[in-house]
């Protein structure tokens, strides 16, 4: 009998508690901002993003001669310049004279 009443009692201040503590939710206002603020994501403040960006490496140094490839084309870290040569292999080409015009 004695622990039916323990638990009784634990059991009406547990309830009594409760009431109390919803009474108190009740006063105070919810509002659309303070479930925004409550339901954003955390993110860094801006003087701690800067610091840390300003402490991270940065990339490397391109190299200042570009690197010759099988064709001919120099890449220049990742831009790649191609001077292609006009003259189809092996003859000289020159471009046919105008209309009207004497060859030299």
């Amino acid at each position: 009998m004695n622990r039916l009443a323990a638990l009784a009692a634990v059991l009406i201040l547990v309830v009594a508690w409760s009431t109390v503590a919803a009474a108190d939710e009740v006063k105070s206002p919810i509002s659309a901002s303070m479930l925004l603020n409550i339901s954003s994501p955390l993110s860094e403040t801006r003087d701690a993003a800067f610091d840390r960006a300003m402490k991270e490496p940065g990339p490397p140094a391109p190299r200042p001669d570009g690197e010759i490839q099988p064709d001919g084309s120099v890449r220049y870290g990742a831009m790649t310049i191609t001077v292609r040569n006009p003259c189809p292999p092996g003859t000289h080409y020159e471009l046919p004279p105008l209309p009207g015009r004497v060859r030299k």
